[in-house]
C-alpha cells in the first residue's frame, strides 16, 4: 500500500523568481550610460574610456538576461514542463556566469598586452567618464542587492553591474596616478588585478548554476539530517530513496519513501511527514511514499544515497 503527498504552497525563503522594478530601472540606467559614455570614448580618442563603456555594455546584457529568465520563470506548469519555467532563472544565471567568465579573460588579456606597451591616457575625459558611471551603477547596485543575496539569477547580473562599478573606480584611480606620477603601467596592472576577481565572481556563479541544474542538494539542506528526523517520525521503520534539490533559487523539493511499521495509520504518517518537511525544513514540494512492506528497489539502488534501512525507533 502507498500513499502520496503533493502539495506546493510554501516556499523555502518565500522566494519567487522576479524581475522586479529595481532590474528594469538598472537595465534603463546602464544602458543610457553606455551611449554617453561610448560617445566620450569616441570623441576623446581614450582607449580606456571605450574599454569601459564596453563594461557598461556587458553589464547592460547581464541585466537584461536576468530579466528575461525571471520572466520566463514565472510561466505556468503545463504538460511540456509540469515543474513549470523555474529552471529558466538557473539557465539565466549559467549564460551570465560564462558572460562573466569572458569579461574576465578579455580583461586579463588586454592588461597584459598593455604590460610591454603602456599608453598615456587623457586624464580629463577618463575621470568625467568614471564619475558619471559611479553614479549610475551605484544607484543600480542599490536597486537589487538585496534581491542578489536569496536569487542567484540577479546576482549574476549584480555582479555585472559591480564590475562596472569597480572599473569606473579603476578608472579615476588610474587616471590620478597618471596625472601626478606619469606610471603609466598602472593602468595594465588594476586592470589585470580586476580580471582576477571577475574570474572568481564567474567560477562561483557558474559551480553554484551547475549545481543547481545537476539536481544536486541544495546549500543549506543536510540530506543526512532531513533522515534522521523522518525515522525519527513515530510509525516510520525506515526512510529510503530520499531526494532534495532545487527548482530555483529558494524553491526546494524534497521526495522520499517512508517504510511503517505494523498497526499504523499510513495517512497520519504522511502528514506528520509533510508537516515536518514543510515547517521544520522549509521544503516548497513533497512528494511521500508510505509503504507497509519494503519493495523490491533493487534496480534503482543507483539512485539511492541511503545505505540501507534507516530504522526508526518504533520497528518492532
Amino acid at each position: 500500500m502507498s500513499n502520496h503527498a503533493r502539495h506546493g504552497i510554501q516556499a523555502h525563503g518565500d522566494h519567487l523568481p522576479s524581475s522586479g522594478p529595481g532590474m528594469l530601472i538598472s537595465a534603463w540606467l546602464t544602458g543610457t550610460y553606455f551611449f554617453v559614455e561610448m560617445g566620450i570614448g569616441l570623441w576623446t580618442g581614450s582607449i580606456a574610456v571605450i574599454s569601459d563603456a564596453f563594461h557598461t555594455f556587458s553589464a547592460v546584457g547581464g541585466v537584461l538576461v536576468a530579466i528575461v529568465a525571471a520572466r520566463l520563470a514565472h510561466r505556468p506548469a503545463d504538460e511540456d514542463h509540469s515543474f513549470g519555467w523555474y529552471r529558466a532563472e538557473i539557465i539565466g544565471a549559467l549564460v551570465n556566469g560564462g558572460f562573466l567568465l569572458a569579461m574576465a579573460l578579455l580583461v586579463l588579456v588586454m592588461g597584459a598586452m598593455r604590460l610591454s606597451d603602456p599608453i598615456d591616457l587623457p586624464t580629463g575625459p577618463m575621470l568625467a567618464a568614471a564619475a558619471g558611471g559611479l553614479l549610475t551603477e551605484f544607484i543600480s547596485l542599490g536597486l537589487i542587492w538585496k534581491q542578489s543575496r536569496s536569487d542567484l539569477n540577479v546576482r549574476g547580473a549584480l555582479w555585472h553591474i559591480l564590475q562596472t562599478f569597480v572599473g569606473s573606480l579603476l578608472i579615476i584611480v588610474t587616471a590620478l596616478v597618471i596625472h601626478f606620477t606619469g606610471f603609466l603601467l598602472i593602468d595594465p596592472i588594476l586592470g589585470m588585478g580586476f580580471g582576477v576577481v571577475l574570474l572568481w565572481a564567474s567560477w562561483g556563479i557558474l559551480r553554484d548554476a551547475a549545481h543547481l541544474l545537476m539536481e544536486g542538494t541544495p546549500a543549506g539542506i543536510e540530506l543526512g539530517e532531513v533522515v534522521e528526523a523522518l525515522v525519527a517520525l513515530d510509525g516510520v521503520a525506515d526512510a529510503h530513496h530520499v531526494h532534495a534539490w532545487a527548482l530555483t533559487s529558494g524553491r526546494y523539493v524534497f521526495s522520499g519513501h517512508l517504510r511503517t511499521v505494523d498497526g499504523v495509520d499510513p495517512q497520519a504518517v504522511l502528514e506528520s511527514g509533510q508537516k515536518l518537511l514543510k515547517e521544520q525544513f522549509g521544503f516548497f514540494f513533497v512528494t511521500l511514499q508510505v509503504e507497509a512492506a519494503a519493495l523490491d528497489e533493487s534496480s534503482e539502488g543507483a539512485v539511492d544515497v541511503t545505505p540501507g534501512p534507516v530504522s526508526g525507533r518504533d520497528e518492532p
